[in-house]
């Protein structure tokens, strides 16, 4: 999330010079009080480590600089104050996250570019147990919203989404005007949330949902050594999806009723935004090409287990030679090089364009967060915070259930990225030195790490508040019971699936 809107030029934050001032500071405050803080048992570079964190931490929520400057703050200080060398610390930054997340957002990107996520969710909207009653649009509405959003980032899907939404608003309103001509409706404030919501109810459910998704499963690899899979995510993620996406109904139902209980000419406008697709276009079919391809690969391990045995010598080489880490590097080779057009040279994706749409602020930041809490755990700080924060008395319960919240209510003033990488390096340890499956605390943690209350606190929420169709005080009030609400379940259901993780 940005916590102020960003100037049009640079890209930046605009702010006065007082708070510009406040806000540099803030990083090298930070530093200074956690590197000169007595921990026992770290040395003196483990603490200067822990300040530097700090530092990017509070960088990351103030945004005096953009997020991938502040993360490279560790080349300069690491060296600087003899933490590590200049050799040793370049290569905390070469972290596989980083080609995870570049293939999988440009994956979702294709899908919305050549119109293949629209064709599905618009497919979707027609069927005929989801068209017509005002209810069951709006709840199918966020169940395809959340379908979607478990292979696309969630702004990716609210993007994708949110027009649909508004476009059906505003045929709602040709055939059947509000009393007060253009005023909101609760229909449509339901979309635009539900588009939100559901694209955050969906991103729990793989590690392909949200981004920092598969940062937690990096940290939780580095801090106990246990490797994260596809199918065991989706074990916890997909009850933590299905149960959200009813939280988030009911929660909406409940403060945003719609004013009809038939959706007025629903059909005709859904029936005409699908002739207007037409039939699968060249780009259409190369894209399901490869998102078929990458669906295989992330299967294909698991499936020859069932069917050839664990110790069968395909299974074991397929479980090296296709880790999950393996397969967003194919998806970038079949994006470039399936073709949509032979003979004008055209691709899925070109470079120009994957270059534009790359997320590289949050690609270096994950990289940089992954690499430092490594360092950190070299230096036995995360060990020793863990062994804190158990030593609080909470038992598994009460620890899944402060996680939650903390994160959850948290992540509407810190990115989420930023959220995981410093919470899962407390809570993750934390659960192992209570006895509890510190796999269940890696899903939870980014699975709270999302900001629903605030128009600001990221581009999902902007995006929904920019319709217009919701008022700021009616989306802060639904958002915050709805964190509330949501954060509470995401605690239960992981006590309820840990043993299965």
């Amino acid at each position: 999330m940005t916590a102020a809107t960003p100037n049009a030029s640079s890209g930046q934050p605009t702010a006065s010079a007082a708070t510009l001032v406040l806000q540099f500071a803030s990083g090298p405050i930070v530093f200074l009080l956690l590197s000169l803080l007595p921990y026992g048992g770290v040395p003196p570079e483990g603490r200067t480590a822990l300040g530097v964190f700090g530092w990017m931490v509070m960088w990351w929520m103030a945004r005096p600089v953009p997020w991938a400057v502040a993360s490279i703050l560790p080349l300069i200080l690491f060296p600087m104050f003899n933490v590590m060398n200049v050799g040793a610390t370049v290569v905390l930054y070469g972290q596989n996250i980083f080609f995870w997340i570049w293939g999988t957002v440009l994956m979702g990107y294709a899908m919305d570019r050549h119109g293949l996520a629209k064709r599905f969710a618009l497919w979707f909207m027609s069927l005929k147990w989801v068209n017509g009653s005002a209810n069951r649009t709006a709840f199918g509405f966020m169940l395809v919203t959340g379908l979607i959003s478990m292979m696309l980032s969630d702004a990716a899907t609210v993007a994708v989404m949110i027009p649909v939404a508004v476009s059906l608003v505003a045929f709602v309103r040709t055939v059947q005007p509000q009393k007060d001509g253009e005023g909101k409706s609760n229909f449509g404030a339901f979309l635009a949330l539900g588009a939100l919501y559901g694209s955050v109810a969906g991103g729990t459910a793989t590690i392909a949902g949200i981004p920092h998704n598969a940062l937690s499963v990096a940290l939780l690899e580095q801090l106990t050594g246990r490797a994260l899979g596809w199918f065991e995510w989706m074990v916890a993620g997909v009850p933590v999806f299905v149960v959200l996406l009813l939280v988030f109904y009911f929660v909406l139902l409940f403060f945003l009723p719609p004013e009809f209980k038939v959706v007025p000419g629903g059909t005709e406008f859904l029936r005409a935004e699908r002739a207007k697709l037409g039939p699968l276009s060249a780009g259409e079919k190369s894209t399901l090409f490869v998102f078929a391809m990458m669906v295989t690969l992330f299967v294909l391990p698991t499936a020859l287990g069932l069917t050839l045995g664990a110790g069968n010598p395909v299974t074991v080489w397929a479980r090296t030679g296709l880790n999950l880490y393996v397969v967003p590097p194919i998806v970038l080779l079949l994006l470039f090089g399936t073709p949509v057009d032979w003979r004008r040279g055209q691709y899925v994706l070109g470079w120009r364009e994957a270059v534009t749409h790359t997320p590289w602020d949050i690609m270096i930041l994950v990289a940089s967060a992954t690499g430092v809490v490594n360092a950190l755990v070299e230096f036995r700080f995360v060990e020793l915070a863990g062994e804190a924060v158990a030593g609080l008395g909470f038992g598994d319960v009460t620890l899944a259930f402060v996680a939650s919240v903390v994160v959850a209510f948290s992540t509407n003033v810190i990115s989420g990225v930023a959220a995981t990488s410093f919470f899962g390096g407390l809570f993750i340890p934390a659960a192992q030195e209570v006895g509890w499956n510190p796999a269940a605390m890696a899903i939870l943690i980014p699975n709270a790490a999302v900001g629903i209350a605030l128009p600001w606190a990221g581009a999902s929420c902007g995006t929904a508040f920019a319709t217009g169709q919701i008022e700021m005080k009616d989306m802060i009030k639904i958002g915050m019971v709805a964190t509330l609400v949501f954060a509470f379940a995401i605690a239960a259901v992981h006590l309820l699936m840990a043993p299965f993780v």
